[in-house]
């Protein structure tokens, strides 16, 4: 896998779509952080959960050229909207399940359920826990390479994780000492870290996303008319079938 070449292609991409990724990404946000406000886990998965699918939607349709609108991130509330709710709640639950064990599981399940929501997007025909499935299917052996992925936009926060240490180490010598000009400095360089954060995070919400979909369409999506090897049980199966089926996502 060349993370050069994935990252480049998300650039060449984005290129014209800058304006509106930025723009959905703090409609995302806006629209999560309100209504969980309020709402708190019934938000999460009627309002945040569709919302997270058409976020992701938008980028691969970046990536494919497929001239997205602000109307794209709502397709996840148009589109299949039940199974795209429960799809990413499932993702959240069972990534949350394994962290309770042990972080690094936690990780390795999250990377491992982490093209799923593009997956809805190319099979209309599969259920939550078979589009779940199937992305711990094509990820098999290409974990290790999304998280190498992920970890080469690290360095961007470096310098403010610094600022913000050195205002947390300030403030509180500031505060023992009671030397007010220490205090202030430090919160200033806070202030500063968090606001530099903000900004890196602007521009790498869409790079990032972008670069996931580009890994998805360029490196895992299988050949069409292969994505499923082993045909997975129907919506119409009993009840044991889709028990089964949890058991093998898990």
């Amino acid at each position: 896998m060349n993370i050069k070449l994935i990252k480049n292609t998300a650039k060449q991409k984005l290129t014209g779509y800058w304006g509106i990724a930025i723009g959905v990404f703090f409609i995302t946000l806006l629209v999560s952080r309100v209504a969980e406000s309020f709402l708190f886990i019934l938000a999460f998965f009627f309002i945040s959960s569709p919302l997270a699918v058409g976020y992701q939607w938008f980028h691969l349709a970046i990536k494919r050229q497929q001239n997205p609108s602000i109307e794209t991130l709502f397709d996840g509330f148009k589109l299949n909207y039940f199974r795209n709710a429960l799809t990413n709640f499932l993702i959240f639950l069972f990534t949350l399940l394994w962290s309770v064990l042990l972080i690094i599981p936690g990780i390795i399940k999250a990377l491992a359920y982490s093209m799923t929501l593009f997956i809805l997007r190319d099979r209309s025909d599969l259920t939550a826990l078979q589009a779940i499935t199937e992305s711990r299917r094509i990820m098999n052996g290409k974990k290790k390479d999304l998280f190498v992925l992920y970890l080469s936009f690290l360095p961007w926060f470096i310098i403010p994780i610094v600022l913000i240490f050195i205002g947390i180490v300030s403030i509180a010598i500031g505060a023992d000492t009671v030397n007010d000009g220490v205090y202030l400095s430090g919160m200033a360089s806070l202030i500063i870290g968090y606001i530099t954060i903000f900004g890196i995070a602007i521009y790498l919400a869409p790079f990032i996303t972008t670069s996931l979909a580009v890994f998805y369409d360029d490196y895992v999506k299988p050949s069409e008319g292969s994505l499923i090897q082993n045909p997975l049980p129907s919506t119409h199966n009993s009840a044991a079938d889709h028990i089964d089926l949890a058991k093998r996502v898990e």
